[in-house]
């Protein structure tokens, strides 16, 4: 497969081109038919035949070996220079998409149903929205008891996070943001988090340098952002994505990661090159899913947070004993990190399970400026209602 992979990240262009290739082989092929009834003409058989075959093995034998290559493996996507090329494509033959400003081109996995999709750059933001309590940012926390009405979302590096809303108004809160946005699916979570947790760009020391190490290396972590409570309340983003620990170095006097024990890196990069600021940390993100409290993953019959190694039958592709929730493991489409978890940066799994239970609660993602260890790519929250809302969870939109 790793042949096939190669062959498949050439791109959709190797298939036009061999098909042509194949096509003026045959062509070739005719005229030499054509010139063998001339009889000024001395045909050689040989030559006829060589051409003939060449072109239909082009055709009918290669072309359709790259296509299998592209459709067969979701691991066989191009790098980040390819995508570029691409216009920030992550799929192969598939056209380019233009993102609006502040958001980002995700590269698509089918693995998990998606095609390249845009997302918020930045946490969702409320504009024009009339806020009760304090915006405050900067200040002494007061921004716990922020609520908003109306407003529209919007990715900004600046200002608040709009947390304290429930899913149930993220979702029409995510419909404000562009024509056709909505808010963020467990699927282009997944897409997202197995993207990222390849890339070494993402994998640094716990305090957010020296990054680019082999995904799992001994000693490094996935970045999982702003999490240490210090300070304890979300930051606002920078401009400049190579200042990714903006907000947990001191301003005006060190900007780079490392300059001290407390550094975290917040920014992510993906395949094509994009960097998302907080989808780890921050504040936790809604995404779309739900679950029943009956279905939820249990080790041994309890809930509690823990590791995703810690049941053999957790998240794998058939179900363990907690109904549709199948795909919560960074195991399941990237083998090697199977025995990796919170010492890795990849997250826990907190779960409110109750046996019997028919209440429906709602996806917690990522993590928030507070939940140290327990925040990462694959964390997921299992505690709350679709109406429950939280000034530790916000969310972001997709298109």
């Amino acid at each position: 497969m790793e042949e096939l992979c190669n062959l498949a990240n050439t791109g959709s262009n190797t298939i036009l081109y061999t098909v042509l290739a194949g096509s003026l082989l045959i062509i070739a092929s005719v005229l030499l038919i054509y010139l063998k009834t001339n009889k000024h003409y001395r045909y050689r058989g040989g030559s006829f035949s060589f051409l003939l075959l060449a072109g239909f093995a082009l055709m009918l034998v290669l072309a359709p070996t790259v296509a299998y290559a592209q459709s067969v493996d979701p691991n066989c996507l191009p790098n980040a220079s390819q995508a570029s090329q691409n216009g920030g494509s992550g799929n192969n033959g598939q056209a380019a998409i233009t993102c609006p400003e502040n958001w980002v081109v995700v590269p698509g996995n089918e693995a998990y149903d998606t095609t390249d999709f845009c997302l918020m750059k930045y946490n969702a933001k409320n504009s024009g929205g009339t806020v009760t309590g304090s915006d405050d940012i900067h200040g002494d926390g007061s921004f716990l008891s922020n609520t908003y009405s109306g407003g529209t979302a919007v990715s900004t590096p600046t200002s608040q996070p709009w947390a304290n809303i429930s899913q149930t108004d993220a979702i029409t809160a995510s419909q404000t943001a562009e024509p056709g946005s909505h808010l963020i699916t467990e699927n282009e979570w997944m897409t997202i988090a197995h993207n990222i947790l390849t890339q070494p760009a993402n994998w640094c020391d716990p305090d957010g340098s020296n990054c680019g190490a082999a995904p799992g290396a001994s000693g490094k972590v996935l970045s999982a952002g702003h999490t240490d409570s210090t300070p304890n309340m979300p930051l606002e983003a920078s401009t400049d994505d190579a200042q990714a620990c903006f907000g947990t170095v001191t301003a005006n006097v060190n900007t780079a990661c490392g300059a001290d024990p407390s550094t975290q890196k917040r920014t992510l990069t993906l395949s094509n090159g994009e960097v998302i600021w907080d989808l780890v940390g921050n504040v936790g993100h809604w995404t779309s899913g739900t679950e029943t409290q009956g279905n939820l993953p249990s080790n041994s019959g309890n809930g509690g947070p823990f590791e995703y190694n810690t049941d053999t039958g957790f998240g794998l592709d058939v179900p363990d004993d907690w109904g549709t929730l199948a795909y919560t493991n960074p195991a399941i489409h990237n083998p090697a990190a199977a025995s990796w978890g919170a010492a890795n940066g990849v997250g826990f799994l907190g779960s409110d399970f109750s046996s019997g239970s028919p209440t429906v609660l709602a996806f917690g993602r990522g993590g928030s400026w507070a939940d140290g260890p327990l925040s990462g790519a694959f964390s997921l929250f299992l505690g709350l209602a679709p109406s429950d809302s939280s000034p530790f969870v916000g969310f972001r939109a997709a298109l």
